[in-house]
């Protein structure tokens, strides 16, 4: 079942529990999801026009899907649906705001309609009476009294005649105590009462008000004013529900606490309203652990735990200018417009982490939670509402990358870092897509002769700044490097025909480095027999590089990858690797033909170390451990010759790095040149 079919499923649901509709089950299913597919479509399309939901809103009530709670319950449904649809929820809000809107507007235009269809009977039941009361004037009687709207009959100077017991009890007097007094001494309003339906305000004698609609008729007789008959409408409901949804549509239903929208669109105005140089905190926080509560215990546990996590925060921050929201599904801000008495970051995370630890019991079941928190304190005249949410996430993130119960405090330097790297790696992907992306090659070097034996193909681009991280690193920032492989695999197989001639023997000629995701991806195997089928080549031509840590820890495919293409013929090597009986026992069970190694000496240079240095002396038995069972021994970033000759010295085979020129293009490659010429 699809997304819109699963939404248009649980809406008719809603409207089935909650409205009786005169209409077939068909008839029903097709108008909701016509319904469902103009929200979709307005959600889905550029400029962004909620006016969409005003017309949903108007045929809901044309389609009378009107009960008590269809509208409430409707919406639960569509914002729920919508953005776990993926829809922004900002978006859903507003639309679902105009959705509301045009609920309310239809309803009034019907009661509006309702109410003219009464006058008109009232009219005629008066002209009636003219010609025969009798009859008339018991139907009159009948409608007047029983009516749930109030009606007034005023004569020619707007004083009270008669009064029906509705609108006596909305003016919240006797109709006794009313006749005689003019209309306009109990609705107030800038505007003259007249025949265009008006929204006025009802003083009651308790000191109590309301808000009614408010239309007059006028009665001619021989065409001068006999009397008026006023309808007057009591829009209680209408104002209560109208808070309702908008209360609805700016907090979080399970824990009463702002949401995203509200609490962004708040902040802004505590941030506006402070001097510029008063000190504001935000605080983010994301529980850690909460899913696997959830697989545990049940997901009612762990809404039970977010509104004690809710009612712990707020209660920590009572005696301060605080605001709480729930931004996410277990993530929670704390903004405070810093006081005399708030404490210092380290002491306020101390607080929160506190109040945590303290088990919420739910029966016998006692639950705690930690959380990374990412914290930024600044002026509030020096960032938006926005951007301190930002920094605020971007602390969260290093603190939950360092691990669960960790904290940490915005660093400007770093979060320019991230976010240079983060908008690389984001906008990897419509690079690709336009063809910004190109497939270079980086001569691999044999150490003992100077010369290229093979070539490594690697992800360029060439626009990129030159202080970025390969693609691949930044591809695997957002999973990108997954839909990078095929074509990467298949782009550089067709060139293997060249380099086979360009690299004469028997061993690969082309060597492909693969990332940590890209090693444990399901479909890496299918991926390289198609690119190998594609090239007609014999598969030991190629070099795949595994990663040897998501080998090692078993991560996803990784080792049923490294089985499969050793049994392809695959010539499979494992890069990344930096020694240990682990890492050795696996590269002999598995039948690895060459190794990579990890940089050992951690950015030093390793012929400029003294020769019984604890590091120096660790990696030449590790080379020799290698070499001794057959494999061959490559290294990385090798930066100039003298480097290049230590490592051959010491039984590296082959050597990448600057020393041996930047990636290219084919033709560069075999006229001997580089990109970085």
């Amino acid at each position: 079942m699809s997304a819109k079919e699963e939404l248009v499923d649980a809406w008719l649901r809603a409207v089935a529990a909650t409205a009786y509709v005169p209409r077939s089950a068909t008839d029903v299913r097709t108008l909701v999801a016509g319904l469902a597919d103009s929200l979709v479509g307005a959600l889905s399309v550029e400029p962004f026009d909620p006016a969409v939901g005003e017309d949903v809103g108007a045929m809901m009530v044309t389609g009378a899907l009107t009960g008590e709670n269809t509208l409430t319950s409707s919406l639960g449904v569509l914002s729920d649906g919508l953005v776990a649809e993926g829809f922004p929820a900002g978006r859903v809000v507003r639309l679902l705001a105009a959705v509301s809107a045009g609920y309310a507007s239809a309803l009034r235009t019907r009661t509006l309609e309702q109410q003219e269809d009464l006058k008109r009977a009232l009219l005629g039941a008066v002209q009636q009476a003219e010609r025969g009361r009798r009859d008339t004037e018991h139907r009159f009687r009948e409608v007047f009294t029983e009516a749930a709207t109030g009606i007034a009959i005023t004569d020619a100077d707007r004083r009270l005649v008669e009064v029906n017991p509705a609108l006596a009890e909305i003016l919240g007097s006797p109709a006794g105590k009313l006749c005689g007094t003019a209309l306009e001494d109990h609705l107030f309003g800038d505007d003259p009462i007249s025949t265009t339906p008006t929204r006025r305000e009802v003083r009651r004698p308790d000191g109590e008000s309301a808000w009614v609609l408010v239309s007059t008729s006028i009665v001619r007789d021989e065409g001068r004013p006999d009397y008026a008959v006023t309808m007057v409408q009591d829009l209680s409901e209408v104002e209560l529900l109208g808070t309702r949804l908008s209360h609805q549509s700016l907090h979080d239903a399970l824990t009463g606490l702002p949401n995203r929208s509200y609490f962004t669109t708040r902040a802004e105005t505590l941030l506006a309203q402070a001097a510029p140089t008063t000190s504001t905190t935000l605080a983010c926080l994301d529980l850690d652990g909460f899913g696997l509560l959830n697989a545990t215990h049940g997901h009612a546990a762990g809404d039970q735990l977010l509104r004690a996590v809710a009612a712990r925060l707020t209660r920590l921050v009572e005696d301060e200018q605080a605001l709480v929201a729930r931004v996410d599904g277990d993530e929670f801000a704390v903004l405070l417009l810093d006081g005399p008495a708030t404490p210092g970051i380290p002491e306020l995370v101390a607080l929160v982490r506190a109040e945590l630890a303290e088990p919420y019991y739910d029966g016998d079941i006692g639950l705690a939670v930690t959380a990374g928190i990412g914290v930024v304190r600044r002026p509030a005249g020096e960032l938006s509402a926005a951007e301190l949410h930002r920094v605020a996430s971007a602390a969260l993130g290093v603190a939950k990358a360092t691990g669960p119960d960790q904290w940490a405090v915005h660093d400007p330097q770093d979060d320019r870092r991230a976010r240079r790297l983060g908008a690389a790696a984001t906008a990897l992907p419509a690079a690709h897509e336009i063809g910004e992306l190109v497939v270079a090659y980086d001569r691999v070097i044999g150490l003992a002769e100077r010369s290229a034996v093979r070539v490594r193909a690697l992800v360029l681009d060439p626009a990129a700044r030159p202080d970025l991280p390969e693609v691949l690193d930044l591809a695997e920032l957002t999973g990108f490097s997954v839909a990078l492989a095929p074509w990467l695999l298949t782009t550089a197989a067709r060139q293997l025909p060249v380099w086979r001639a360009m690299f004469p023997g028997d061993g690969p000629v082309l060597r492909v480095r693969l990332s940590r995701a890209q090693t444990a991806d399901a479909d890496l195997a299918g991926s390289v027999r198609d690119a190998l089928a594609a090239a007609a080549v014999p598969a030991h031509l190629l070099e795949l590089l595994l990663d040897t840590p998501a080998v090692v820890d078993a991560r996803g495919d990784a080792r049923d990858n490294l089985r499969t293409l050793v049994d392809m013929g695959v010539t499979a090597g494992l890069h990344r690797f930096s020694g240990g009986p682990a890492q050795l026992e696996l590269a002999e069970r598995f039948g690895v033909r060459s190794i990579v190694l990890g940089d050992p000496f951690s950015g030093w240079r390793p012929d400029w170390l003294p020769a019984d240095a604890v590091a120096v002396r660790a990696t030449r038995t590790l080379l020799a451990e290698l070499t001794s069972i057959g494999l061959e021994v490559g290294v990385l970033g090798v930066r100039d010759q003298e480097e290049a000759t230590w490592w051959a010295d010491n039984g590296a085979t082959t050597g990448e790095g600057i020393a041996f020129g930047g990636p290219a293009d084919v033709e560069d490659v075999l006229h001997g040149e580089s990109a970085a010429k």
